[in-house]
Parts: C-alpha cells; sequence; structure tokens
C-alpha cells in the first residue's frame, strides 16, 4: 500500500470523527461528567485571567480558605491556557487542543500495532479505537486523561522499539513519556509496569549493569512525579482515591455489582463499542488458545494488564457505575485484543465482514454518546447555562457569592466565573450566613427549593433574579 493510500485511510476515521462532533465544538460545558470537566476548565480559565504560573493552579472556591488547588500536574490546562493567551479565551480551543491531542493518540497506537500486523490490519484497528464511544466523548471535553493516554501510548511505543532495537536513547524517550503521563495522571504510572518484565529478564541473564544504568534513568525521570504529588496528595483531604478498597465502607455485594457492570456493560458497550465486540471476543478466544505460544511482546502487555487490573479492582469503590473515564487506562490493551482479533478475520473467509463493522463504528459510537450534549439536561441548573452572561454582568468581577447549595463546588462557579463559597445541601444557617458575608460575600445564589429569607432576619435580601436559581444581594441589618 502506498503512503498516500495509508495517509487517506489513517485521517479518513478522524475527519468523520471531527465532523460528527462539529456541532458541539462551540458548545459550553455539559453532559457527563460535567463536574469533572468544569475543575479542568477552571483551571484553564484562571490561568488565562489570573495566575498564569503553571505551578499554581487555581480555583474558584475559597471554602478551605485558598483557591489554590493542587491535583494532577496542569501541562494540560496550562498549554491550552497560553492557546488562550494568544488567541483570547474560548472553550472551542479547550475542545480543539484535546482532539489534536487525541490524534496524535491515533497516530501512537497505529504505530505500536503496526510492530505487530499488517498496515491493512493496523489501519482497521485505527478506525476501531477511533470510535470507542468512550474515547469519542472524551476526546472533545476537557479531561487531561486523554493527554497522559497520549503520552502512555507512545511510552510504549518506544518500549518496544527499546526492546527491539536494544538503543539505550529509546529507553530514555520511554522514561520521559512516563513520566509525563503520570505527572498529567498519576495512575498512568502503571505504565512502567512492562519495564518490571524486562529488569526481571536483565537479573535473570545477570546484566547487572545495564539494568542499574536504566533504573537510574527512569528514577531519575519519575523525581518530578514524586515531588509534585508529595506536594499535591496530602491536600487532597475527603478524597477516596488515594485509599481505595482500604477505607471501602460499600457492601461486598455491591463491589460485585460495580465489578459485573464494568464487566458486562462498560467493556462492550463504552470501551470497546458494540460494532467491534466480534473481534474482542475473538481476540480474547485467540489469545487464550495459542497462550502456549505467545511472543515475547505479549508477554509484557500481560504483565501490564495484570497491574492494571489490580488498580482496576483497588479503585472499584470509587469507580461505582459513573467514572467511566478512570477505565480509559485500558483502552490501548483492549484494541490490542481488537487487533488480534481483526488480524485472523481479515485473513479468513469472514473478511468481508470487517469491512461492514468498519462502516458501522462512526453510527454506533454517535448513537451512544450523542444523548450526553443535551442542551435541556446539562448536568446542573440550565439557568447557569443560558444566563451566564447575565450573572456575569449583575455580578461584578471583584464580587464574591455565596452557592447554596452545589456539591462539586466548581459547577457553579464556573458559570458564574466568580470566586466565592459552595456550601453542601443544608449546611447555609444564620451563622454561616454571617460569618462569609463578614469575609466579603455579598451575594447569594441559591437553588434550593425550600430557601426562605424570613429564616435570615439579620439580613436584607435583594431579589436580583428568581426563576429556576435565585440570586439575592444581601445587606446586613
Amino acid at each position: 500500500m502506498s503512503n498516500k493510500k495509508i495517509t487517506f485511510f489513517f485521517l479518513l476515521p478522524i475527519i468523520i470523527s471531527f465532523s460528527l462532533h462539529a456541532p458541539i465544538l462551540n458548545l459550553d460545558l455539559i453532559g457527563y461528567h460535567v463536574w469533572r470537566q468544569t475543575q479542568t476548565q477552571t483551571v484553564i480559565y484562571n490561568f488565562t485571567f489570573s495566575d498564569n504560573s503553571i505551578f499554581n493552579p487555581q480555583k474558584f472556591d475559597l471554602t478551605n480558605g485558598s483557591t489554590t488547588l493542587l491535583y494532577e500536574f496542569p501541562l494540560y490546562q496550562w498549554i491550552i491556557a497560553q492557546v488562550n493567551n494568544c488567541f483570547g479565551y474560548s472553550v472551542l480551543h479547550t475542545r480543539l487542543f484535546t482532539f489534536l491531542i487525541f490524534v496524535f493518540f491515533l497516530l501512537g497506537f497505529y504505530r505500536l500495532v503496526k510492530k505487530l500486523v499488517e498496515v491493512e490490519v493496523a489501519l482497521i484497528s485505527n478506525v476501531l479505537i477511533c470510535f470507542s464511544p468512550l474515547l469519542y466523548y472524551y476526546c472533545v471535553n476537557p479531561l487531561p486523561d486523554i493527554l497522559s493516554l497520549c503520552f502512555s501510548i507512545w511510552a510504549l511505543n518506544f518500549f518496544f522499539c527499546f526492546i527491539i532495537e536494544k538503543k539505550i536513547i529509546y529507553f530514555l524517550i520511554f522514561a520521559v513519556f512516563i513520566m509525563l503521563a503520570a505527572l498529567v495522571k498519576l495512575p498512568y504510572i502503571i505504565f512502567c509496569a512492562v519495564f518490571l518484565l524486562h529488569a526481571f529478564k536483565r537479573s535473570i541473564k545477570k546484566e547487572r549493569k545495564e539494568l542499574l544504568a536504566e533504573i537510574i534513568m527512569l528514577l531519575f525521570c519519575l523525581t518530578p512525579v514524586f515531588l509534585w504529588y508529595s506536594k499535591a496528595i496530602p491536600t487532597w483531604v475527603g478524597n477516596g482515591i488515594t485509599s481505595g478498597l482500604i477505607k471501602n465502607n460499600k457492601p461486598l455485594l455491591v463491589l460485585l455489582d460495580y465489578f459485573q457492570f464494568n464487566l458486562i456493560s462498560s467493556v462492550p458497550e463504552l470501551l470497546t463499542n458494540y460494532a467491534s465486540c466480534v473481534f474482542l471476543v475473538t481476540g480474547i478466544y485467540l489469545f487464550f488458545k495459542r497462550i502456549k505460544n505467545l511472543k515475547n511482546h505479549h508477554h509484557y502487555l500481560i504483565i501490564l494488564f495484570l497491574f492494571l487490573s489490580f488498580y482496576f479492582l483497588f479503585e472499584l469503590n470509587m469507580i461505582e457505575k459513573t467514572h467511566d473515564y478512570y477505565l480509559m487506562p485500558f483502552i490501548p490493551l483492549i484494541f490490542l485484543v481488537v487487533t488480534y482479533g481483526v488480524n485472523y478475520v481479515y485473513y479468513s473467509r469472514f473478511k468481508k465482514y470487517i469491512f461492514f463493522i468498519v462502516c458501522i463504528v462512526p453510527l454506533t459510537a454517535w448513537l451512544r454518546i450523542n444523548t450526553r450534549w443535551n442542551l435541556e439536561k446539562p448536568g446542573f441548573t440550565k439557568d447557569y447555562l443560558t444566563q451566564k452572561n447575565y450573572f456575569q454582568k449583575i455580578i461584578s468581577t471583584n464580587d464574591t457569592c455565596i452557592i447554596d447549595y452545589d456539591e462539586s463546588r466548581f459547577m457553579s462557579l464556573y458559570y458564574l466565573k466568580r470566586k466565592g463559597y459552595s456550601l453542601l445541601e443544608d449546611q447555609l444557617n444564620q451563622k454561616t450566613l454571617k460569618e462569609l458575608y463578614l469575609k466579603g460575600a455579598k451575594f447569594l445564589v441559591s437553588e434550593n427549593p425550600t430557601f426562605n429569607t424570613n429564616d435570615y432576619p439579620n439580613f436584607n435580601f435583594k431579589n436580583i433574579y428568581d426563576k429556576n436559581l435565585k440570586i439575592f444581594r444581601l445587606e446586613l441589618k
């Protein structure tokens, strides 16, 4: 196949995907996991308009006494903010940049599978992974996970280059990509697992000098990861991600329900795509049928799968049935199995059915995901979306708000683009209102249907908006 044809068939699914996403590119943040999306976009906004230091990511919420938000290392957010600084702030820039990262991920995946199969099979697998419903949703939404996934697939690329060609430069690049992946999202440090098997083989062969050099190189590259998260993790008060099942309070039957849901529903429906499942099943069958004849590179991927499975079980109580983006690290391995299945079918008498599936995966991905972008059900009180410009006009930039209530502590303030105190349900009372007023909060935004101004006799409430939300200017009597 000529290079022109390869380029055409590589870009074709990307162009189709971009075209299908076109109607939502200019939308503000709505839909599934808008909580996490607004958290990410808030940091981007504040890098653009407030503190541009990559080491000082900011949020709007003042509840904990500081607007500093030490979470993942904000490389993704900071780069997008620099684009905003050049072209003006827009969520469109976030969506376009995220899609560009997705394209580089696809390129990395294609180059990886091309090491294992013929170019035609690699191109088919590229179409199938392009329309993984999970990736179809997150490839235009502000989550740093897609950048970590991109770094991880390129890390695997250079690791196998190192294994094949034995050039230390490839190992160094592998280590750098692992560092970047783990900085952007810590769980992706699991992709280091492929090195453990390599280290074991080195020790068997008594290649101690080479192994020591590689360990030093990898640890040196991972030092920024340790430094950042040693500073960030202590601030994650109440975040169960670090404790996982160690501090689990959910019954065993509930955890088993989560497990079966993700295995039976999430894997075929969200991660793979129902249309592609035939290749996944075929690949799994072939794997176990030929397990005694596995090639060297399969062993590295098996070790990676075992570590990812441990991560999944450890975080099962946090993943539940909703946090599908926690499953994103499994995408490369799942589609390598899919590729294994495609490769078998491609050289069988069922080859003609491959092209039918390739043609329908864009449709099945679109049907599964497009309802997540629903302007009538954005995932929060709709007034924040429809009246955001009006709210930002009546509440000046320097004003501070009290939000009654917003469990996320991000969504409401993101749409107001103002600093404030996000309260939990039933947390507002006379004492709290007075304390926050004296700290400078002069506006109260409430979506509490039971809110009654008569419960706060020490305050005058000037009602400036009263629909699904109520906004009051506060004055102490």
